[in-house]
């Protein structure tokens, strides 16, 4: 059974126990004041006339057999000397005192309570009418007893109608509730069934859905809202893969080739000269470790570098990049000026990423610079610049520095790829700052930088 009729049903159920223990209970209650009402009077009725009946009045008016003549309709003077009672409060009399039947209206003969017993009360039926009966023991000088009756016909037919109604209105409570409890159902589990529908979307076309629209706060929103985190995860992933697979064709290819045609010129002349055989083989040496950087850096490009395993920390940007400096400056050997401005307040960096991006600004600097000119980086606030002292970009070029692979004309005979600005750009977006390069005066060269926050924050 699916989840949507499983609530559907669990609802509409618990709806139904809810209506049915509340209609039984309002039957109970209603039904039994009505007759607790009915019997409350009657015992009344046959209370007070103990005390208040003058009997001996009443014996001397009222003909034996119970049917004087008072009343032009023949009715017993003796409801009009039950102490006040309502008359409306019982429809029929049977009064008998000592051996003498006063009043007798039709009420079953009993048998004479005991003096000071309780008021009885019973259920009779006469004529085929239902009738509720009290009868008491008289006190006082003259023995008897005293029956009162209400016709309870028109009572239980009335509460007879009100189960039917009961019964009616609990039966339109519980359709309702199966209906509400569907739609209920169908609202909580729409976000669930637009997750099934897009994941077999997704098995069936072999591609991403679009994302689901979250309008809700709850669990189910919740999930919908991880499904669409999902889902882009997924897109980037994808993105990634494409990223990679174009990017290592496009940049493998060459060096490749290169490295293909040496090894086949190796392979093929076997009495090459020595020298040129070891020239061959260090080039081909060096172009196998180029392509090991190159792989490096471009799968550190087209993955997310959001570090996912690496959270941001509060560290001294001045501490992160002198510590580069000192790393680059033994492997290149290569004197790098640092020039700290501003005070120094602890940024919230990735660490490995911004020494990725330093690093790569550094090399980028020791490339293009002369040999024996120092290369000097500048960390003000959030803000890391390097100057080199080479021959500057070109103005045409200033806006394109930072793309995947671009290389200007004049850098196309250097080592190098195009990616490691790439990288620079990629940190700084990732930590709210920007990048910028420029070209410097007295001395020329070029000035490249990025910050890692907006200067506002």
């Amino acid at each position: 059974m699916r989840l949507q009729a499983r609530l559907a049903l669990t609802v509409a159920l618990a709806a139904a126990i809810a209506i049915l223990v509340t209609a039984t209970a309002a039957w109970f209650l209603g039904s039994n004041q009505q007759r607790s009402d009915v019997d409350n009077a009657l015992i009344q009725a046959v209370s007070e006339p103990r005390r208040t009946v003058d009997l001996e009045g009443l014996v001397a008016n009222i003909p034996v057999g119970g049917r004087g003549a008072d009343r032009a309709d023949g009715a017993p003077q003796v409801r009009g000397r039950f102490g006040g009672q309502d008359s409306r409060l019982f429809t029929r009399v049977r009064l008998v005192v000592g051996d003498q039947v006063v009043v007798d209206e039709g009420l079953p003969e009993i048998e004479t309570p005991e003096a000071g017993e309780d008021s009885r009360i019973e259920t009779v039926e006469l004529d085929g009418q239902r009738f509720r009966m009290a009868s008491a023991a008289l006190t006082g000088p003259r023995e008897g007893t005293i029956q009162v009756a209400r016709n309870i016909e028109d009572l239980e037919n009335g509460l007879s109608r009100f189960l039917r109604q009961i019964i009616a209105a609990g039966l339109i409570g519980i359709a309702l509730a199966a209906l509400l409890g569907a739609l209920v159902a169908r609202r909580l589990t729409a976000p669930i069934a637009q997750v099934a529908d897009a994941a077999k979307a997704m098995v069936s076309s072999n591609d991403l859905p679009d994302s689901i629209e979250v309008t809700r706060g709850d669990e189910v929103g919740e999930l919908a809202m991880s499904f669409n985190q999902m889902l882009a995860a997924l897109e980037l992933s994808r993105e990634q893969q494409q990223r990679l697979v174009g990017d290592a064709s496009h940049e493998l290819r060459t060096p490749l080739t290169s490295l293909r045609l040496k090894l086949d010129l190796l392979d093929s002349t076997p009495d090459l000269p020595e020298e040129t055989r070891r020239e061959l083989v260090a080039s081909s040496a060096a172009e196998v470790e180029q392509l090991g950087e190159l792989v490096t850096e471009l799968v550190d490009l087209a993955t997310d570098p959001t570090g996912v395993e690496e959270q941001p920390a509060a560290q001294s940007l001045s501490r992160l990049v002198r510590e580069v400096c000192d790393v680059v400056e033994l492997r290149t050997g290569r004197e790098i000026d640092l020039t700290i401005a501003g005070n120094e307040v602890d940024q919230l960096v990735r660490d490995r990423m911004v020494r990725r991006a330093v690093s790569n600004l550094l090399d980028n600097a020791a490339k293009y610079s002369g040999a024996g000119t120092p290369i000097r980086v500048a960390v003000n606030g959030k803000r890391i610049e390097v100057r080199d002292r080479g021959d500057g970009i070109p103005e045409d070029d200033l806006d394109y520095v930072f793309d995947r692979f671009y290389r200007s004309p004049s850098a196309r005979t250097r080592p190098g790829n195009g990616i490691g600005l790439a990288i620079v750009r990629r940190v700084a977006e990732l930590h709210g700052g920007e990048v910028w390069a420029r070209n410097a005066t007295d001395p020329a060269g070029a000035i490249v930088g990025f910050s890692v926050g907006s200067e506002s924050a």
